[in-house]
């Protein structure tokens, strides 16, 4: 979520957080994409009770690659949140991001029709066509907020509580100009992202959890709808209130494009591991089917950075 809107770093229960994840997509065609994605969150100000206001800072990089041509796009950036407490339990946040994008592809790597040997595509055969697309950069920038209930900013509800997020954000709000070759010089429309969440406990140790994502790019719209269940293995410690506790959840995301997607997740306590699996179902389904997805992370729940004390 912090990738999509900013100021949703550093939300999290505990302190600083660290998140790796990695995407393999379209297995089983003849071309694949891979895109990894790493970032570290900062809290700056935050306490044990989450009642003051605080600061989250975060520095990430994505790399995503595919096709023959090794076609890639690398971003680097930081972004910077603000929560502020409105009431117990209720809170608003802003945040800004900024980044370093870069795009690059080797097309000769590529090979054409025109290329046909009357047996077989031969890439020493002069192609006729032109190759003139250059690496370049360009900075990008986003905003976005949020409001959030918690219940008695406790990191888990307790019986028939609810939790509530809403937020709003755009992305490539500075519209980069894309310069794919030395005639044409594409814009990049802003992508406007809506979610909410809300998470309902049937107990202490239960809880369901229904998401709704809406992503508004030019022509292209998507709709994400989520739906998990939540289960507590191991409560959390009377001393810390977190690093003990042990989680299953399971469920399942549904595109809009026609995409259904399993998700699974541990968490023992300031690790977390998760893992889902695309199954295609609509027009781009007849190209490719299956896609994976690896997250891991790790949060300090224990102390900040910028504290010197233990919880207690």
């Amino acid at each position: 979520m912090s990738i999509l809107n900013p100021s949703t770093v550093s939300m999290h229960q505990g302190f600083e957080k660290i998140s790796l994840q990695n995407r393999n997509q379209w297995l089983g065609s003849g071309t694949q994409f891979m895109t990894s994605y790493g970032m570290a969150e900062l809290s700056v100000g935050k306490t044990k009770k989450s009642e003051k206001a605080y600061a989250g800072i975060g520095v990430f990089f994505s790399n995503d690659v595919g096709g023959d041509s090794k076609m890639s796009q690398k971003s680097f950036g930081t972004s910077f949140s603000g929560h502020l407490p409105l009431a117990k339990g209720h809170w608003l946040s802003a945040g800004i991001q900024t980044a370093f994008c870069n795009r690059s592809a080797d097309f000769s790597r590529l090979v054409y029709y025109s290329q046909w040997n009357g047996t077989s595509l031969d890439p020493n055969v002069y192609s006729g066509e032109a190759n003139d697309f250059a690496s370049f950069s360009y900075l990008d920038a986003g905003l976005g907020m949020n409001y959030r209930y918690i219940p008695g900013n406790k990191p888990n509800l307790s019986a028939r509580q609810f939790s509530f997020l809403g937020g709003f954000s755009i992305a490539h709000a500075n519209k980069p100009t894309l310069n794919y070759n030395s005639l044409t010089e594409d814009r990049l429309y802003r992508k406007f992202c809506f979610n909410t969440q809300v998470k309902y406990a049937f107990d202490d140790r239960s809880s369901m959890e229904v998401s709704i994502t809406q992503l508004i790019q030019g022509a292209h719209k998507e709709t994400i709808l989520g739906l998990f269940y939540r289960a507590q293995l191991r409560g959390n410690s009377e001393i810390t209130n977190m690093v003990n506790s042990q989680s299953v959840v399971a469920g399942l995301y549904m595109r809009s494009m026609g995409t259904v997607a399993p998700y699974i997740a541990l968490s023992f306590g300031s690790v977390d591991l998760g893992l889902s699996y695309d199954y295609d179902f609509g027009r781009i389904g007849i190209a490719y089917k299956h896609s994976i997805e690896v997250n891991v992370a790790y949060t300090f729940t224990k102390k900040s950075m910028f504290k010197g004390s233990r919880l207690h």
